[in-house]
């Protein structure tokens, strides 16, 4: 498939500056071999009408150009016309410098060597369609060109606005489990008649879904922040659970300000508490730590319950929520590990990137 070469709108105002200047340059070019020989205000005259009349040539080969380009035709349509245009170009061209300055325009043969000798009446012709040709195809390649870069970008932008899409929907797969649970204590707590505790939950809970509405629109905030969302869930499942929920944050105070995906945290430390707390009677200490060094940022949870214990479906959805969001922000710069620990219970691992607010 050819790239249209009329994908995006040209710069009238550098278009001009170079077409100004690449023609002053050509005239300036003319003079070169006569100088000695003629008053340089002649040759001024001269060469200024036939590169006056080149940019008058090459202009009109341009709204051409631009004309068919908008139709979608590709770069190889566009390098035939510009073979036709040009020979159409060179004999105008031609003509008109030649009434102007009353006189047959020759070039002496200089760049067309024996094809000029052999058809001297045509000379000036010849030349012109090699210098219109010459000038079609660089402006068509930087069309071209223009038109890859632009494709390119859009390409960018998309790629990046699915990316987002994908990120904010991982992100709201969690909130039904999360507010799930949250109902849930609630609920406990409004058939226990512990009304006050009830009221006290569901302010928390308020602030937890603002907190997941009103995450930036690129899905990072501070570590801190993500803190604060987790202790104010484990809260809510402490009032659940009671003493058999035993929670201990060690964060380091140089994290805090780094950025993470919003509720990254949420599902391990969600599976921590359904899986190792909600699943046996006795005490679990859930653990979350923090640590920076070497330029990347460490997180950790673990509990010490009975680990997985056997086939989990949300366990798994949670897991991998977790994996695929840190692979769209972070690509192959992260690491993820999660899995039972040696000593009981289960441990989950996140090493990225540094980068503080």
């Amino acid at each position: 498939m050819q790239t249209p070469l009329a994908a995006t709108p040209p710069n009238p105002r550098l278009f001009w500056l170079l077409q100004l200047g690449g023609w002053t340059a050509y005239a300036s070019a003319l003079m070169v071999p006569w100088l000695g020989r003629y008053p340089i205000s002649a040759m001024w005259a001269n060469k200024l009408v036939i590169a006056g009349t080149g940019l008058a040539a090459s202009s009109v080969l341009r709204l051409v150009y631009r004309r068919v380009a908008a139709a979608g035709v590709g770069f190889g349509g566009m390098g035939f016309l510009a073979v036709i245009a040009s020979v159409a170009g060179a004999f105008a061209w031609n003509v008109i410098a030649s009434t102007i300055l009353g006189r047959s325009i020759q070039h002496d043969s200089v760049l067309l060597g024996a094809l000029g000798r052999t058809f001297p009446r045509f000379d000036g012709v010849l030349y012109h369609t090699l210098v219109l040709l010459t000038w079609s195809l660089l402006y068509l390649g930087m069309r071209h060109y223009r038109a890859l870069v632009a494709e390119r970008e859009r390409s960018l932008r998309a790629e990046s606005l699915a990316k987002e899409a994908r990120l904010l929907a991982l992100r709201y797969q969690i909130g039904p489990h999360f507010f799930f649970n949250a109902l849930n204590a609630i609920s406990t707590l409004v058939v226990t008649d512990r009304k006050a505790e009830a009221t006290t939950t569901i302010a928390r809970l308020a602030d937890l879904l603002r907190a997941t509405l009103e995450a930036p629109s690129d899905g990072m905030i501070p570590l801190g922040r993500e803190l604060e969302i987790v202790r104010s869930y484990l809260a809510i499942e402490q009032i659940r659970f009671a003493d058999r929920l035993c929670v201990d944050i060690d964060a380091d105070t140089r994290t805090l300000q780094q950025l993470v995906p919003a509720l990254i945290l949420q599902p391990l430390v969600e599976n921590a508490v359904r899986h190792g707390v909600a699943s046996r009677e006795e005490p679990t200490r859930v653990t979350i730590r923090t640590a920076l060094g070497d330029d990347m940022l460490t997180l950790c949870v673990s509990d010490d319950g009975a680990g997985v214990g056997g086939p989990s479906k949300g366990f798994g959805l949670g897991l991998a929520n977790v994996r695929t969001r840190l692979e769209e922000v972070y690509g192959s710069a992260h690491r993820f590990a999660a899995g039972e620990s040696a000593a009981g219970g289960f441990h989950a691992e996140i090493v990225v990137p540094a980068g503080a607010a």
